[in-house]
Parts: structure tokens; C-alpha cells; sequence
């Protein structure tokens, strides 16, 4: 089968990695063309090609960087050439959020592609801060909903907004977040004895609880002098959210003192096999109308879960539910002393912390990236 993918991507690793390991692994001749968001670190796109389960050749193109609009402009086009230039017919293109997916519709209106997957991994009402910005990605958005073949949706709640937007039932499917566990190396269960390693993953900004957890964090030092606190990932270099410009916050984290271990970006790998190190996991989303965590699946919690970790979080995503319902962590409120309090009472209750591991490392194994991409295939061609 031959599938071309085309994705934007962040400085972490997410759904787009593992559809590219996914169908590299199954001996799929797979094309890509992969654009970074503006704010990452690294602004050449990727294009290549895999046959055999393995690269044919791999390069980066366009490595200067452009304001945000017109670095989307940028890639339609990248994507579209490049659609042209790979010179073959593709069985399956997945086109990941509406830009690409929208691009993925050109190219099987000119005969390139037989079946076209939306892939939506985020979706939210207000998705740019701009009216005009923003009711331009909604027309894209549904126009890509109106002609796709498939749309796979990241969470619950997207496919309640595709059923809304009339997609026919056997077209929109429920393909949420999974972990390659083959990547996971987890340790001796009779070294987790007590909760005293927390673990914050991801870029730092306001939306992800970073201050909440900064503001907890001392309180928790001064009952618990033995906690640590390890940060993976760092304040993106625009520093921008929800167009509001935040200071980093690396000298903040440094100020609490050497029990904080900042650790930087690492890639998917590297934090599958960092991760079993720890004990509890920090996915503290802030409650506000225009968090586009309350529409999706977060990576970051489905990877301290499935590397055994039970994880602290509060009700913005969906999954917050799910940990709830399988005693996998703990649901707190948006506080600094609720998370504190949860912190020393998993410390203190090694039977309680070790139960919860146990249910997070059992619920877990229902989300293997590659059952859920081969169900995915099975039902969109």
C-alpha cells in the first residue's frame, strides 16, 4: 500500500511520530511532508520516503522561519509540490488538521489519491484568537469534514462535533492517543516504595499548570524536604499564548532550589525511557474557556500512565474521567493546596500509590499505538 502523510508538529513527539513509525514498521511504502509550528525550535520542514520498513532517503527543506501566517501559506504550498513531485499514486493520504487535509483533497482531485483521512488531534471553537483567522479554519475544517473518505478524531468530544456536523457514522472513528510500550522498559516493582519523584513533561506555558505546580510545589518541600521535582521540555522560544506574551520559566523552576532538576527537550524516545525513573506524573491543565486541552487527548498523560505513573491532573481533558474511573491517579481542582495535598498523601500511603500504579499500567494496555492505527486502516479503506 502506498500512503502519503502530511502533519504538522511540535517540539514532542505525538500522534504524527507514531503514524510515521506505525506505517514505517508495517513495510507500508509511506511518503511524508512534516512542517513545524512556528514556535519550534527547529523550522525546516522534513519531507521522505520509506519502503520496507526502512528510510529511502529523508532531508529538511526551508529552514528559515516566517511570521505564523505566513509560514501556513509556506506550507500549503511546500505540501502541494512536494505531493506533485513524489510522482505516485497514493491507496491512503492522511492529512493531519485541516490545512493538510485540505491540500490532501487537491491532490485527489487531481488523481494522486484514492482515499483521503482527516485526522484531526485538536479542535476547539475559538482555535485563533483572530475572528477572521479564526472562521477561515472553521471553513476549512468543515469543508475537510464535507469530502474526506474518513475522519479520525483524537477524543470523544471531536466526534461528537463531527456527528454535529452531520459526517456519517461509519466515516467518523474514535482513534485516541497511544504508546508504543515495546519502547518502554519499566523497572522492578519492589524499587516503588514511596512518592517522592514528581515528574512535569511538556512545553511550558500557562495553559499546562506550570505556575500551579510552582506555586505547590515549595509547600509540599517544606512537609516533604525528600520530594524532587523533574522538568522535561522547556518555555517554548516565542513564549506566546493565547497572544499573551508570558516570561520563561526556567529561572523560576532554578529559584526553588536544587531538589528541581531541569532536564530540557528530549525526543519520544528518550522520555519513554526517562519516565519509568519516576513516580507520579503532573498534567495540571488550567480551567478557562479557550484551553484546546479540553477537546483532546493529551500525549503526555498517556505516556506517564503507560510508563506507570500514576498522574495527578485536573478535570480539563476528557481523560481526567477515564483516571477517575480506573483509580489511576488523582482528579484535583486548580489549586496550589489540593495539589500539594495529593502529592503528601500518595507519599505517605505506599499501599494507595502502588495500587494506582498498578491500575494506570492495566488501563493502559487497551491504547497500543499499533492496534489503534490497524483498526483505523482496516475501517478507512
Amino acid at each position: 500500500m502506498n500512503v502519503l502523510l502530511l502533519s504538522h508538529t511540535t517540539d514532542l513527539a505525538g500522534p504524527t511520530e507514531a503514524a510515521v513509525s506505525y506505517f514505517v514498521e508495517t513495510g507500508e511504502t509511506l511518503d511524508v511532508l512534516l512542517h513545524p509550528l512556528p514556535y519550534c525550535v527547529d523550522h525546516a520542514s522534513q519531507v521522505g520516503r520509506a519502503e520496507q520498513g526502512a528510510w529511502v532517503w529523508r532531508k529538511k527543506v526551508w529552514p528559515k522561519p516566517l511570521p505564523p501566517l505566513a509560514t501556513y501559506f509556506r506550507d500549503a504550498i511546500l505540501t502541494l509540490f512536494w505531493g506533485l513531485k513524489f510522482g505516485r499514486r497514493y491507496d491512503l493520504c492522511l492529512g493531519v488538521d485541516p490545512l493538510n487535509c485540505f491540500v490532501a483533497l487537491w491532490l485527489r482531485r487531481l488523481g494522486l489519491v484514492d482515499k483521503v483521512v482527516f485526522y484531526t488531534i485538536d479542535w476547539m471553537p475559538n482555535r485563533f484568537t483572530n475572528p477572521w483567522l479564526n472562521r477561515f479554519y472553521h471553513w476549512i475544517d468543515r469543508h475537510c469534514v464535507a469530502h474526506c473518505d474518513a475522519a479520525w478524531n483524537l477524543s470523544p468530544k471531536i466526534v461528537e462535533v463531527r456527528r454535529a456536523q452531520g459526517l456519517a457514522e461509519e466515516k467518523n472513528l474514535l482513534v485516541p492517543v497511544g504508546v508504543e510500550f515495546e519502547k518502554i522498559k519499566l523497572p522492578d516493582p519492589s524499587t516503588k516504595t514511596k512518592a517522592t519523584k514528581l515528574v512535569l513533561l511538556g512545553a511550558l506555558a500557562p495553559s499546562k499548570g506550570v505556575d500551579l505546580v510552582i506555586e505547590a510545589f515549595a509547600a509540599v518541600q517544606k512537609v516533604l524536604p525528600e520530594v524532587e521535582l523533574y522538568v522535561i521540555g522547556k518555555t517554548p522560544a516565542d513564549a506566546t499564548e493565547d497572544g499573551v506574551r508570558y516570561e520563561p520559566y526556567e529561572p523560576r523552576f532554578r529559584a526553588l532550589g536544587p531538589k528541581v532538576h531541569l532536564l530540557g527537550v528530549m525526543n519520544h524516545d528518550q522520555v519513554l525511557t526517562k519516565l519509568p525513573e519516576f513516580d507520579l506524573g503532573l498534567a495540571l491543565y488550567k480551567p478557562y474557556e479557550g484551553n484546546l486541552s479540553a477537546w483532546a487527548d493529551p500525549s503526555r498523560v498517556k505516556d506517564y500512565l503507560a510508563c506507570g505513573l500514576p498522574t495527578l491532573i485536573t478535570a480539563v481533558p476528557p481523560i481526567a474521567q477515564d483516571i477517575t474511573l480506573h483509580n489511576a491517579g488523582v482528579v484535583i481542582e486548580y489549586e496550589p493546596q489540593a495539589l500539594a495535598q495529593a502529592v503528601l498523601h500518595l507519599a505517605n500511603h505506599p499501599e494507595e500509590f502502588l495500587e494506582k500504579r498498578r491500575n494506570a499500567l492495566a488501563y493502559m494496555e487497551n491504547y497500543r499505538w499499533s492496534d489503534l492505527f490497524l483498526k483505523a486502516v482496516s475501517q478507512s479503506l
